[in-house]
Formats: structure tokens, sequence, C-alpha cells
């Protein structure tokens, strides 16, 4: 027998004991290379003489070894990844916590002091001064929208996202949220409905979120729908929840796109979408705190 182990296996342990199962044997194949054999071996009693009859099964199990050993290092190496993203999440969450303050109490400042300006409660402006003026506050109001998404996207991400619950009348949100967009509304000629049912029920919710919600859905309505179009609110009570439906008759979104407008800083890259400004952030915050407040928010085009 040319294969030591296995001659040792066979005349050691079978005398002891009769069988062996699974046992692994390597050996160096003059032809293959290195194997790995899975031995099984049973000792048989013969009835009449004396010599030993051994029935030997013998597997080759080289390729699942090699599987299992590199599932077992992919599971290693993800397992690795899966804690080093958790690290780096968290302390993506707490450096943008630590810099909420830091970040929002200079472009206050910023913004205060230019509608102060704006205003002229210290002297007049000549055209071009409130211009430039507007154009600061503008911008400092835009770009306070975006650090606030981004810092209320990081502590829905984080779990560290608190809901103050009250009873809230759905009926005056909705209407207060649709005075608000009526200013945007008017000055794109578009035609604004809002159908509110009746008997719509008061909800336990957050107040100042439900209102980011309906706002940024009805603001993105308007940012896409051109002039001369449309666009509307429904709410009715549909058996223990309620229903609120953004519609417009708007630009529409392609198949491919439909769940990426979900995922952070995405816009749909269209001729008409880089003539609205915008954070790509209003819907995917729209969508956590939706979900926050154990809803579901759902998107659907027919363009």
């Amino acid at each position: 027998m040319g294969y030591p182990k296995l001659r040792e296996l066979l005349e050691t342990v079978l005398p002891e004991q009769t069988t062996f199962d699974n046992y692994e044997v390597e050996h160096d194949f003059a032809t293959i290379g290195r194997r790995i054999m899975l031995l099984n071996a049973r000792q048989i009693q013969r009835v009449l003489g004396k010599e030993r009859v051994i029935l030997l099964a013998v597997e080759d199990i080289s390729e699942r070894r090699e599987i299992e050993n590199g599932l077992e290092k992919a599971h290693r190496e993800l397992k690795d990844l899966t804690t080093e993203l958790e690290h780096t999440a968290r302390v993506k969450a707490e450096f943008l916590a630590n810099m909420s303050h830091e970040l929002r109490t200079p472009l206050n400042s910023i913004n205060g002091f230019s509608e102060v300006l704006y205003d002229e409660t210290f002297g007049p402006l000549n055209e071009k001064q409130r211009q430039y003026v507007n154009n600061i506050l503008t911008s400092g109001k835009h770009l306070l929208l975006l650090i606030n998404q981004i810092l209320d996207m990081a502590k829905v991400e984080a779990g560290k996202m608190n809901l103050v619950l009250c009873s809230l009348p759905m009926k005056g949100l909705l209407s207060d949220i649709a005075a608000l967009v009526a200013d945007m509304v008017s000055k794109k000629k578009i035609e604004m409905s809002i159908e509110i049912a009746e008997d719509l029920p008061n909800i336990e919710a957050d107040e100042l979120k439900v209102k980011e919600i309906i706002y940024n859905l009805l603001s993105n309505a308007v940012k896409f729908t051109p002039e001369g179009g449309k666009i509307g609110a429904r709410a009715r009570k549909v058996d223990s929840d309620i229903e609120v439906v953004v519609w417009d008759t708007g630009i529409g979104i392609a198949p491919e796109n439909m769940e990426r407008i979900f995922e952070g800083f995405f816009r749909v890259d269209t001729p008409y979408s880089r003539l609205t400004e915008g954070t790509g952030l209003g819907l995917p915050l729209s969508k956590q705190l939706v979900e926050l407040h154990g809803g579901k928010l759902s998107v659907e085009s027919g363009g």
C-alpha cells in the first residue's frame, strides 16, 4: 500500500475498533497533486476462515473543503467589514451630532443679520444692495435647510431621532401646509387642489415632523410641475389609518429611478431638474420619518 497514513490507520485502528467514520487523510498524488480524502471503513467478520475483510469507502473532498474554507474566510471578512461599517456609522453620527450646534449657530446669525439688512432696519439700501443681501439670505436659508436635513438623516439612521407625540388635527395641519406653498404655486401659475375628508380624525404624531413630511411632498410637486400644470393633496380615513396622497401633473419618474429617488442626494438628471433647487434629501428624509411613525410612503408615476 503506497499511503502510509492509510496503512497505519487500517493496521492500528481497525484491530481495536471494527469501524471508523469520516477520517480525513491528505496525500500528494504523483498525477493529481495534493488531495484531501474522506475515509469510512468497516471490518467484516467472516463466518469461515480467519482472514480479515475490510470494506473501505474513499471520497475526494478537496473541492468541498476548498469551498468551505473560502466561505469561512468570506464570513470572517464580512464580519470584520460589518464591524468596521458599524464603527464608521457611529463615528459619523457622533460627529454630526457634535457639529450640529457649531454649524447652525453661525448660519443662523448670517441669516438673521441678512434679514435685518434686507428690512432696512438701520437705514435704506439701494436696489443693488437689496439684491445682494437677498441673495445672501436666500443662499443662507438653502444651506440651513441642507444642514438640517443632513443632521436629521444622520439622527434617524443612528436611531437617535426622538418623536414628540401629540394629538394632531390633520385637517387643520394640511390646510396650513397648503397655505405655505400657495405663494410658490401662484408664482408658477399652477392650479392646486386640496381635498380633505370631513371625518378625518386626529392622529398621534410629531407635529413638526408631519409638517416637514407634507411640506416636502407638496413643495416637491411644485418644483417638478411646469407652468399650467396641476398639483393637489387628498386625505381620507382608511380603516384605522389615514391616507394622504400628494399628486401632480409634472414630469414623472422613469422606472429605473423609482427606487433611487429615496437615496440621499440623488436627483433625476434632466434638463428640467437643473432649473430647480433642491438638496436631494427631501424624499429620503420624508420616507424615514413616515416609517419612524409606523407608516408607509410609496410613489407611483405614469411618466
